[in-house]
């Protein structure tokens, strides 16, 4: 499914800016071609706990950012689960309410101010499967059937919060959040890339359209141009060589209509400090550059179908710094645009 706005060099920074009021992100949205993405309020909306809240047997350490499985409390459960993923019964996907209260509030207010697009991030079942953990310490991706749960539970809260979403008279983008997708290379991971890249393409798969998928690290690229996704952000200021080399295989990806996000705007607070608009677009656009003499496609058409993003979640970022790590991410992305004359 092709996204629900034309990409063109816009920016769209990664989830986890300060709750500032309703109207406050989507206000932006309208200097962003409608285009807004979801803020959140305190370590209770975060991409983790709104994605593991409800799972059975859960429970969670919000100070220490921890969450762990009752493993006998989960196994009497995990049937239920099951049963509301086969019949596609949304509403089971629904998060405990006090999980929700800034994006309820800020849906209201899109009613209102009509964004084209809004955007929310949740935690995918590859992380997920890793940061939960059972009494005895062991994540729950060493056990199969806890993971096939984990499957279930994250397709139908990605299937409610799309609905929730389209509830106020807006397209919803719902991107996957994957802070651990690069330990699957690692040996002591219970999960290597065919099975974590199975996890995650299930998923994706069950959630309607359109898709999105948020990485960490240094991309497999292999691995994600496969999955049935609409847009890939990355870290493309710590980790951009790796797209080039992967060239025939990223420009198939965006040849079949598929979207890079750019994670070029770091969200290091001392990287931040330091970094200025026309570097960053400049290197953004040299890499772009690169990756078209690898393939098929000139610089503007790969532009055409980027967006420039962080290089992670904001949530990390005092608000200062969050709202600085914005507004830099919207001055690239003019002049990368600029530069690849996408505004005439």
């Amino acid at each position: 499914m092709a996204l629900p706005f034309s990409p063109g060099c816009l920016p769209l920074p990664r989830g986890g800016a300060p709750y500032r009021g309703p109207g406050a992100a989507l206000a932006r949205a309208a200097g962003n071609r409608g285009v807004a993405t979801l803020a959140q309020r305190g370590p209770r909306e975060a991409p983790l706990a709104l994605g593991a809240a409800g799972f059975p047997g859960l429970s969670l350490d919000l100070e220490r950012e921890r969450a762990r499985v009752d493993r006998e409390a989960a196994e009497r459960s995990i049937a239920r689960v099951g049963l509301a993923y086969l019949r596609d019964e949304r509403s089971a996907g629904a998060p405990p309410s006090e999980h929700i209260g800034a994006m309820v509030e800020q849906l209201r207010q899109a009613e209102q101010s009509r964004p084209r697009v809004v955007k929310a991030e949740l935690i995918g079942p590859v992380s997920l499967a890793l940061q939960l953990t059972d009494e005895q310490e062991q994540p729950l991706a060493y056990d199969p059937p806890l993971r096939e749960a984990l499957v279930q539970h994250v397709a139908l809260r990605a299937a409610w919060m799309h609905d929730l979403i389209g509830s106020a008279g807006v397209s919803a983008l719902i991107c996957l959040d994957e802070p651990f997708l690069d330990a699957l290379g690692s040996a002591f991971c219970p999960l290597d890339w065919e099975e974590g890249g199975d996890l995650l393409a299930r998923t994706l798969g069950d959630m309607p359209g359109p898709r999105g998928l948020c990485t960490a690290g240094a991309p497999n690229w292999a691995v994600l141009v496969a999955q049935p996704v609409d847009l890939l952000l990355f870290d493309a200021y710590e980790h951009g060589a790796g797209i080039v080399q992967a060239a025939r295989s990223v420009v198939g990806f965006l040849e079949r209509g598929g979207a890079i996000g750019w994670g070029i705007v770091p969200t290091d607070p001392s990287a931040l400090a330091q970094e200025r608009t026309e570097t960053l677009a400049q290197r953004l656009v040299s890499t772009v550059e690169y990756l078209a003499a690898a393939g098929d496609l000139t610089p503007a058409q790969i532009g055409a179908q980027s967006v420039v993003s962080t290089s992670s979640g904001l949530a990390h970022l005092p608000p200062d710094l969050a709202e600085q790590a914005t507004a830099l991410c919207a001055e690239v992305a003019a002049a990368a645009r600029a530069m690849f004359g996408l505004d005439s």
